[in-house]
C-alpha cells in the first residue's frame, strides 16, 4: 500500500479549513483504520480534540488511512487503540495526522487557528498514558483534596487563594489517621507521579486545555474531569516538597487559577498573561520543535489577540486604571472580530525561519514593545556552549534550554530599574539583524563575586560561607554595620539572597508579584519587610547554633536577633533564600552595593 497523500485544505477567505480523522471501529486486535476529510470550522460535524505527547524517542508505525499508509509514532498508536470504539466511528482532531507536517505553510496556518480548533471541539481528551498501580487511588485522593479545599475556601476565588495552604495537608493527614482515605501514602505518591508524566511538560498542552470547553483525562479505560486533577497541582508540589518554582507544575497552578478558580492573570479576555510573563513561566516546558516554544504561546498570551493587544503595555508597568480598561476593551473586541488576529510581523508564525531567527525576532519585539524596558534580557542564560557559539547573538535568550534560576532577574518586585525606559534600536540596520544597539552608562564596578549558589531543597544553605566570600568581617558584625540605604549590612545581605525585601512573602504563599506593594513608604511594605527580617533572624539563630558562641559583642547581637526572631519562622526565610538565589552568584561593588548576578 502506498503512502497517504493529503488533499489540499479548502481555500477560503478566512483560512479556517481543517481536517478531521474518523477513527474506524474495531476490536482490540484489529488493525487501526481511519478516514480523513476536509471541513471548515463553521461547518464541521461534532468532534473531540486529542491532547497528547508525541514522544521524543518513540518509534514509528503505520496507520491505514483511506487507501494509503500514514506513519505515526507508537504513543499515538497506543492512544488511538484506547480511544477506538468497537461498534462505531469516532470523530477526532489529532495534530500529527490532521496536519500535513511536511508542509511548513500549512503547519503555520493550522497553528494560527489551533486555539479555535480546540475551542470548537465538544471536549478535549487528555491522554496521560498507561494505567499504573495506584492511579485510581490517586484520582480518589484528588477528589478528596478538592472537597477539603472547597470546605476551607467555599468561593472559587478563595479556593485557589493560598498556593501553599498547609491546612489542607494537615486535614489530609487527619483523614489518613482516621482511616477515611484509602492507602493515602501510595495515593499521594501516585498523584505526584501523575504530574510527572510527560504531558504536563509539553508546551502545546497548555493551549489545548486552556481553550477547551470541557476537558477529560484518560488513562487507558479510566476517565475523570481534567479540572479535578489540575486543581490540586499545587498540593502535588507540596507532597514532593517542590517549592522551587522552576517546574511546569507551578504554571499548571496558574492555569487552574485562571480557568477554574476565577482569578484571571490578564485583563485581556482569553489570555493567561503577556508574552514575556508566559515565556518565563513555561521555560521548562518541552516541544518536539523548539520553535514551538514561541509559536505555541500564540494561542493563550496577550499577543495572540492581534497587533493592537500585542503592543498595549502590560498593567504591571502602569498605575493608571485607564491602561487596564484599554487592555480589557482590546481583548473584548479581538475575541469578537471574525477572522484571524493579525500578529505583529516579528511574531508571525513561520516555519521557514530557523530557531535563532524565531528567538531573535521575539526578543526584539519584546524590547520594542511599550513601555520599552529591557526585562527580556534578564532571561539570557550563558553557558559554555552559548558563549562559544558565535552564530547565536549574546542578547538573545535560548528558550529551548531550561531555567538555571527559579525566578528571572527582571520582575517588577525584584528589579531596581523597572521604571527606566530602554533607548534601543535607534541605529538598527536590516543588514545587521543580529546586533542590538542600546545606550547605557557605568553605575558601579563589581569587585567581589561568590561561588554559584546551587543549594537543593534538602541541603543546608551555608550563610557564613557565602558571607566570607564577600566580606572580611564576621557575619554577626554585619548587624552593626550600616548599609547604603539605612538598614544594616546583614539585613541587606539577607534581603538580597531572597531577591528583595519581600521575598519571604512571595515564596511562602502564592501571590502575584504585581499585587504586592512596590513603594517602601507603603505601610504594608514595611509590615511585610519586618516579617521577612524576623524570618531571617530566626534562620540565622537556627543555622549558626548561636547558643554555643561566646564574646561580648556577639552576645549583644544574639540578644537582638533573639528578640527579632520571636515573630519569625526560619523555614520561611530558608525557602525564600534558596529559591531566590538558586543558580546565581552574590557580588559586591566598589561602592559597597550587594547584588545577585547570573551564573556566568
Amino acid at each position: 500500500m502506498e503512502e497517504y497523500h493529503y488533499s489540499p485544505l479548502l481555500d477560503n477567505a478566512n483560512k479556517k479549513s481543517f481536517r478531521l480523522l474518523s477513527l474506524l471501529p474495531g476490536d482490540d486486535e484489529a488493525t487501526l483504520g481511519c478516514r480523513i476529510q476536509n471541513f471548515t470550522l463553521d461547518h464541521a460535524p461534532p468532534y473531540e480534540a486529542l491532547s497528547y505527547v508525541w514522544g521524543q524517542k518513540d518509534g514509528r508505525t503505520v496507520l491505514v488511512c483511506d487507501s494509503g499508509l500514514l506513519h505515526i509514532k507508537h504513543n499515538l498508536e497506543r492512544t488511538l487503540f484506547a480511544l477506538r470504539y468497537p461498534d462505531r466511528s469516532r470523530s477526532l482532531w489529532v495534530d500529527a495526522v490532521c496536519i500535513n507536517q511536511k508542509d511548513y505553510d500549512e503547519r503555520a496556518q493550522q497553528v494560527r487557528i489551533m486555539r479555535e480548533i480546540y475551542a470548537r471541539a465538544e471536549r478535549v481528551v487528555v491522554w496521560l498514558g498507561p494505567r499504573s498501580r495506584n492511579v485510581e487511588h490517586a484520582l480518589h485522593l484528588a477528589r478528596n483534596l478538592g472537597r477539603m479545599i472547597a470546605s476551607l475556601h467555599p468561593s472559587p476565588e478563595d479556593h485557589f487563594a493560598s498556593f501553599w495552604d498547609q491546612s489542607v495537608v494537615k486535614a489530609l493527614a487527619a483523614e489518613e489517621r482516621a482511616g477515611r482515605v484509602p492507602e493515602t501514602l501510595f495515593a499521594a505518591t501516585e498523584l505526584a507521579d501523575l504530574f510527572d508524566r510527560d504531558w504536563f511538560s509539553r508546551i502545546w498542552c497548555v493551549q489545548e486545555v486552556f481553550a477547551s470547553n470541557e476537558a477529560v483525562i484518560k488513562i487507558e479505560d479510566i476517565e475523570a474531569p481534567f479540572s479535578e486533577l489540575v486543581s490540586v497541582a499545587q498540593y502535588a508540589m507540596l507532597i514532593r516538597e517542590r517549592y522551587l518554582p522552576s517546574q511546569p507544575l507551578e504554571f499548571w497552578g496558574v492555569v487552574a487559577n485562571h480557568k477554574y478558580g476565577g482569578r484571571p492573570f490578564s485583563s485581556i479576555e482569553g489570555s493567561v498573561g503577556n508574552l514575556e510573563k508566559v515565556l518565563i513561566s513555561t521555560r521548562n516546558f518541552h516541544a518536539t520543535d523548539p520553535r514551538d516554544k514561541i509559536f505555541a504561546l500564540m494561542g493563550f498570551a496577550d499577543e495572540s489577540k492581534g497587533a493592537v493587544a500585542a503592543y498595549t503595555p502590560p498593567e504591571s508597568y502602569s498605575d493608571a486604571t485607564g491602561t487596564i480598561l484599554i487592555r480589557r476593551l482590546v481583548g473584548f473586541i479581538a475575541s469578537r472580530v471574525p477572522g484571524e488576529p493579525q500578529q505583529p510581523r516579528l511574531l508571525k508564525i513561520d516555519y521557514h525561519k530557523g530557531l535563532m531567527e524565531v528567538y531573535r525576532d521575539t526578543t526584539r519585539f519584546l524590547l520594542r514593545k511599550a513601555p520599552r524596558v529591557a526585562d527580556v534580557l534578564g532571561q539570557v542564560q550563558h553557558t559554555e556552549e552559548t558563549i562559544s557559539n558565535s552564530h547565536w547573538p549574546s542578547w538573545v535568550p535560548d528558550w529551548s534550554r531550561p531555567k538555571t534560576t527559579s525566578f528571572p532577574a527582571a520582575m517588577p518586585l525584584f528589579t531596581a530599574d523597572s521604571k527606566w525606559l530602554l533607548q534601543s534600536d535607534k541605529r538598527m540596520s536590516p543588514a545587521e539583524p543580529n546586533k542590538l544597539y542600546v545606550e547605557g552608562y557605568c553605575l558601579d564596578h563589581i569587585v567581589k563575586i561568590s561561588d554559584c549558589i546551587e543549594v537543593e531543597v534538602n541541603e543546608r544553605l551555608e550563610l557564613e560561607f557565602l558571607w566570607s566570600q564577600l566580606f572580611d568581617c564576621p557575619m554577626l558584625e554585619g548587624f552593626r554595620i550600616g548599609y547604603l540605604y539605612g538598614e544594616s549590612l546583614l539585613q541587606a545581605f539577607l534581603a538580597v539572597l531572597m531577591m528583595g525585601e519581600l521575598g519571604c512573602v512571595l515564596y511562602d504563599g502564592f501571590l502575584n508579584p504585581e499585587e504586592l506593594p512596590s513603594k517602601r513608604s507603603d505601610p504594608k511594605f514595611q509590615r511585610l519587610y519586618q516579617r521577612a527580617m524576623c524570618d531571617g533572624a530566626a534562620f540565622i539563630l537556627r543555622s549558626l547554633e548561636l547558643g554555643h558562641r561566646e564574646g561580648s559583642a556577639e552576645i549583644s547581637v544574639v540578644s537582638d536577633l533573639k528578640q527579632q526572631a520571636k515573630c519569625g519562622v526560619a523555614a520561611h526565610y530558608e525557602r525564600a533564600a534558596k529559591t531566590g538565589s538558586f543558580g546565581r552568584r552574590l557580588f559586591v561593588t566598589a561602592a559597597g552595593r550587594i547584588g545577585l548576578g547570573p551564573m556566568r
